[in-house]
């Protein structure tokens, strides 16, 4: 049981910071193997997604520091469509937490990308923690739940 509760946090740690490891198929697999809650295991990927995100998330609040970084942001096409960014999602949280969910639930926008625009918006954290690990727990928690169906079903 350690095991594959120390195996889904790294899992999903590792394929959260680096999205092309699909952290869902070792979900599908490791769902043949519950001998207890799928709900426990999803709060464990839930913590091990977020926590990444939330270093995508760092990546994004510090890159307007790095040179190539603010070279690019002197481009005046860069400029704007961080202004439009910053339009849609400053004073409306309803609008940027939607968003957040979204692409925590569904992947669409991609979550990592997401993370780095609220860190170079400097969007709040905590908000983003939160919405980030309730989007990513349904999520996992859905697919372990269908895995589990499905491993029954075989």
């Amino acid at each position: 049981m350690m095991d594959l509760i120390l195996g889904t946090f790294a899992a999903s740690f590792t394929g959260g910071l680096f999205p092309v490891i699909n952290f869902e198929t070792y979900l599908a697999v490791a769902a043949s193997n519950l001998t207890f809650s799928a709900l426990v295991l999803a709060l464990v990927a839930g913590v091990g997604q977020t926590s990444s995100k939330v270093v995508w998330y760092y990546a994004g609040h510090g890159t307007t520091a790095l040179p190539f970084v603010r070279k690019k942001m002197s481009c005046e096409k860069w400029r704007l469509r961080m202004e439009k960014w910053e339009r849609r999602t400053q004073g409306r949280p309803a609008y940027a937490g939607g968003l957040l969910a979204v692409a925590a639930l569904s992947g669409l926008p991609p979550l990592a990308i997401l993370a780095v625009v609220y860190g170079s918006l400097k969007a709040n954290l905590m908000l983003f923690v939160g919405i980030t690990f309730v989007g990513r727990v349904l999520r996992s928690w859905v697919i372990l739940e269908a895995a589990a169906f499905a491993w029954l079903r075989t």
